[in-house]
């Protein structure tokens, strides 16, 4: 999905287009670069703002050339009349104008995705009240300094006497370029008249990789540490690709596609350089040592470092802080050793930056603890969304530590919405049991059969004597093996079929030479596993697909696959599939997930209790082995109706085997909208509800409730033909499936 265009740039466009112009203008007139013209077309905006002699200003901070000076203050008259105008406050629309213009392949660089006007508000909004003008504020990685300008704005209003002494005593900031610091610097001057004070703030600056200063230079800067540390840092893994390296040599390519032209001595040199900016940091920051090393990871430890006891840390980072395995040991010991915690999840659809809008970040707000001894409160998570100027917020819920560390021992939270969801998540654990533990009887082995990347040279593109099918993401939906077949292309264009329900068939785009094959991965790609597809996403219409995969081809590594221990007759195999194919289980695992079902994730959570060989296994067991056969059996609607009826009632089983009642299950199929959308619905409504109207009946029945309503809305529905379960992917009109093709991505 291509990244948005951020919505500030359309708020800023009018102004931004006149800052372009006249920067080409003076550059060509007297032969400065245009970037360099910018900045002083903004620090003389920033003069009129703040009422400081734009001259003296120069002399302080700059060494430029007096007969360009007096034509820039002339012309940035124009700039300051459409930067007023704007609905965003100027001294936050001078940061969002100063800002270095990084290229993609800068940014991978650096990691830096600059902080949207709103979400610098809603940080300065997380300190309201907790300091003031007195308090000292740090951001060690500021960029143009919007989050300092939006600190500084809600601690001083408009008192211009706050606004010196705050700025002159007690903000500090630091970042790798010296660009971005001088954008720091006009946007906070553009609040002050004081040049004194400005030169006293921008003397406790400093330029540089703030990982890499020892604990005794913060020491010599804060003697005890600061009131208030904020900061959006950079996210990006510390690691260098071929992939990665070519991308950020300008080259646009996608994740796969065959690496030429490759410079190796230059790849060695900078993936050395790499290795060794990882090893300097994992001898300062302990908690990269947890996972692949991450840069936001190494800052929320420094922040950590830099705050002083009872004081507070407010920041922006990517939404894994709060369920990777990776930020396991930085998040334990922010939540073991501060309270007041506040966590807002965000996603990107209000397009506050240039990545795909279903990415989630969090504005987080700590207190440190100020004696160890304090009693530990608990979690303030909060859902928000963007508006076109601010942010709101959509659900809220309080998660106590205890109850979480019982659940989740490495304190990863679920992303439940509100109260209900809470109770719900926390009843899943009460009921259920640790599936992956041997004592519980399942012993399950996984394993990433091939990789698709490093594994492609081996690959050939049709049949051949001794060659095993290569299984994709693409080619499994639940219990369904072979739901779409390769036709043409390659890479992102390539073009694949999707087969209605019954009719599953495998044709796959590769095959592979099992000669190639370790006797590990041989042994298990000639034998009966679940095959899941680990990409995935909250959103989706559903989350988890597994299948039954069968002897006689591998798995690419986007389908990892799952097999257990003394597993007789492969009843394990069905009993799991069924669990993990439902909808109980999949909406537990919304609430964990980000993009990938990783192990990790999937162990996590809670299985129902049942009994190997009792009547409820024994029951799932059939129907699951029955729905794989199914697979295959044809896709007429008998075949569909059959299969509609097996999977309402697996998932009736599954629901009450985890204790759940008729308004549980009516939330968890809250989470799920998306739903039935080829369906037909019924008279006056605009959505077809067959699936949620057969679950609920079937549930009803076996629980001895009323079913009648629920009964009557599936009876109706199957009148006017609609079928539960038939999901997009799978709805191909029985006399056009061979013509359907849909492109991959």
């Amino acid at each position: 999905m291509a990244a948005p265009r951020p919505l500030e740039l359309d708020h800023t466009a009018d102004v931004d287009k006149k800052l372009s112009s006249l920067s080409k203008e003076f550059s060509h007139l007297y032969n400065v670069a245009v970037a360099e013209v910018r900045l002083l077309l903004l620090e003389a905006v920033s003069s009129r703002l703040g009422g400081f002699d734009f001259f003296s200003y120069q002399s302080l901070f700059n060494d430029n050339r007096s007969d360009i000076l007096k034509d820039i203050l002339c012309s940035s008259e124009a700039v300051f009349n459409k930067l007023i105008e704007l609905k965003i406050h100027p001294a936050l629309t001078l940061s969002i104008l100063a800002r270095e213009v990084l290229e993609e392949s800068d940014r991978k660089k650096t990691g830096a995705y600059h902080t949207d006007f709103r979400l610098a508000q809603r940080i300065a909004d997380l300190s309201k009240d907790k300091i003031d003008h007195h308090s000292s504020v740090i951001d060690p990685a500021c960029g143009s300094g919007i989050l300092l300008v939006a600190v500084t704005l809600t601690v001083c209003g408009k008192d211009r006497n706050k606004t010196n002494l705050f700025l002159s005593d007690n903000v500090y900031a630091c970042d790798l370029s010296s660009y971005s610091l001088r954008g720091c610097l006009l946007s906070l001057s553009s609040l002050t008249n004081d040049l004194e004070a400005i030169n006293k703030m921008k003397s406790k600056w400093f330029y540089g990789d703030s990982l890499l200063r020892k604990d005794d230079f913060w020491l010599n800067l804060k003697q005890g540490g600061f009131d208030l540390v904020i900061g959006n840092p950079p996210w990006e893994k510390i690691k260098l690709s071929k992939h990665e390296h070519l991308k950020s040599l300008g080259e646009k390519r996608t994740y796969g596609e065959k690496i030429t032209n490759i410079n190796m001595l230059d790849f060695e040199r900078k993936k050395k350089s790499a290795v060794d900016y990882t090893k300097s940091l994992l001898n300062l920051y302990p908690s990269l040592g947890f996972g692949e090393p991450d840069l936001y990871i190494a800052f929320t430890e420094l922040f950590f470092k830099l705050c002083r006891n009872g004081g507070f840390i407010t920041a922006i980072v990517p939404g894994g802080f709060i369920r990777s395995q990776g930020s396991g040991f930085v998040r334990e010991k922010f939540f073991n050793e501060c309270d007041s915690i506040s966590i807002s999840i965000i996603d990107n659809k209000a397009k506050f930056f240039a990545i795909d809008t279903r990415f989630k970040f969090l504005a987080m707000h700590f207190k440190k603890k100020s004696c160890s001894r304090l009693m530990n409160s608990g979690i303030k998570l909060l859902h928000e969304k963007g508006t076109d100027f601010g942010i709101k917020t959509t659900g809220s819920v309080f998660i106590g530590k205890n109850a979480l560390k019982k659940i989740r021992p490495d304190y990863s939270i679920p992303e439940v919405k509100n109260n209900s969801e809470w109770i719900l998540f926390l009843l899943l654990y009460d009921n259920g049991v640790a599936w992956n533990s041997k004592e519980n009887g399942w012993g399950a082995k996984f394993c990433r059969e091939v990789d698709m990347t490093k594994d492609k040279p081996k690959f050939s593109s049709h049949y051949k004597p001794n060659y095993l099918p290569v299984i994709e993401g693409r080619m499994i939906s639940a219990y369904r093996f072979g739901c779409k077949g390769f036709t043409s292309g390659a890479g992102r264009s390539a073009i694949w079929e999707t087969y209605p329900i019954g009719d599953s068939r495998l044709n796959p785009q590769f095959w592979i030479e099992e000669d190639h094959l370790s006797t590990q991965v041989s042994e298990r790609a000639n034998s009966y596993r679940i095959g899941f597809c680990d990409i995935s996403g909250q959103t989706n219409e559903r989350t988890f697909m597994a299948a039954i995969v069968k002897p006689g081809v591998v798995c690419g590594n986007k389908v990892p696959t799952i097999a257990f221990e003394n597993d007789k007759n492969n009843e394990g195999l069905y009993v799991w599939l069924a669990v993990a194919n439902s909808f109980v289980f999949d909406w537990a695992l919304r609430r964990v997930l980000s993009t990938t079902v990783n192990y990790f994730i999937l162990q996590s959570l809670p299985f129902p209790r049942i009994v190997r060989g009792g009547l409820p296994w024994n029951s799932l067991y059939e129907k699951s082995l029955r729905l794989s056969e199914l697979d295959v059996a044809g896709n007429g609607n008998r075949v569909k109706k059959e299969i509609s009826k097996l999977r309402a009632e697996i998932d009736a089983e599954i629901a009450i085997a985890y204790g759940l009642n008729l308004q549980d299950m009516e939330i968890v199929f809250e989470d799920f909208p998306l739903l039935d959308r080829t369906q037909p619905f019924l008279e006056g409504e605009d959505k077809s509800t067959i699936t949620r109207d057969t679950v609920m009946a079937c549930i009803a029945r076996k629980m001895g409730f009323d079913s009648t309503t629920w009964k009557k809305r599936k009876d109706r529905a199957e009148e006017i033909g609609a079928i539960a379960y038939v999901t997009p992917q799978s709805y191909v009109k029985q006399d056009d499936h061979k013509k359907l093709e849909v492109r991959n991505g």
